[in-house]
């Protein structure tokens, strides 16, 4: 049975999910948001594939990108639906708001699993240390082969409708409305090194090279993290506490991956 899986990633976790899964599971085609997004064509899934979502948790919910992306989406026809969201916590994933955007799309949503990856989001805290991600890692490959094998299945496994995610969810309305606007929390201090390397990595092309090495965010961020995360020489900080802290990324995750995710660093 053909799977496609739909991903959008920040820093590789839920890329590297997705591959995971797709290396688990016979004819599993990856397939990235943020591409499709830049072409911005319908897609109607082939009849009785299963389909696959993979994200990130942002703000407790969708990120937006993700969320904008169901408007492309013609789920009408697909035999089997499923979301797969990646976090730092242990809160459990966005249930009812997908749950609701695939219904819209056509599909109800079959199952859902969240796994945790390592934590990201350093404007709040600390990535944690290589032991403890190297647990969590490997607990994420465990917990990927029980789902592949309920995908195979196709069975119906819905978590993450909990009181805890719904009360939570409130965090998200306000979050997402601003999210454009992310961006103007950046700093770029003078260890940068002008590779633009920030603008290659950026999901949604929201960095824009300027002459002599400087650049300038275009306010359509996701807040990713992306630029904050990939930089070579730690010169994008995100409030006062980021510039001392560790920086994070996949560590399978490359350069080349966040510009294919993108379509390449041309992208419009």
């Amino acid at each position: 049975m053909k799977t496609i899986l739909y991903y959008f990633t920040g820093t590789g976790n839920s890329l590297a999910v997705a591959k995971a899964i797709s290396t688990r599971l016979p004819d599993t085609e990856l397939a990235p948001i943020p591409k499709l997004m830049f072409a911005g064509e319908k897609i109607t899934v082939p009849a009785d594939v299963n389909i696959g979502i993979v994200y990130p948790l942002y703000g407790m919910g969708l990120p937006n990108i993700v969320a904008k992306f169901f408007t492309l989406l013609d789920l009408t026809h697909a035999g089997y639906v499923f979301s797969v969201v990646t976090e730092g916590g242990k809160s459990g994933s966005p249930t009812k708001q997908i749950s609701a955007l695939c219904e819209k799309s056509g599909h109800k949503l079959d199952a859902s699993w969240w796994i945790q990856m390592p934590d990201n989001y350093i404007p709040l805290s600390d990535p944690p240390t290589k032991p403890v991600e190297k647990t969590i890692r490997e607990n994420a490959v465990r917990k990927v082969s029980v789902i592949v094998e309920e995908i195979k299945e196709r069975r119906h496994v819905l978590s993450g409708f909990s009181f805890a995610g719904t009360l939570m969810h409130v965090i998200y309305g306000p979050f997402i409305k601003r999210i454009h606007n992310f961006d103007k929390k950046f700093i770029v201090n003078p260890s940068c090194n002008g590779c633009l390397i920030c603008a290659q990595v950026c999901p949604v092309n929201n960095i824009r090279g300027l002459p002599h090495g400087k650049k300038e965010w275009l306010h359509k961020c996701e807040g990713c993290l992306a630029c904050l995360q990939f930089c070579p020489v730690q010169a994008i900080s995100c409030g006062g506490k980021t510039a001392y802290r560790p920086r994070y990324h996949h560590a399978n995750a490359t350069i080349a991956d966040m510009i294919e995710q993108k379509g390449g660093p041309e992208s419009k």
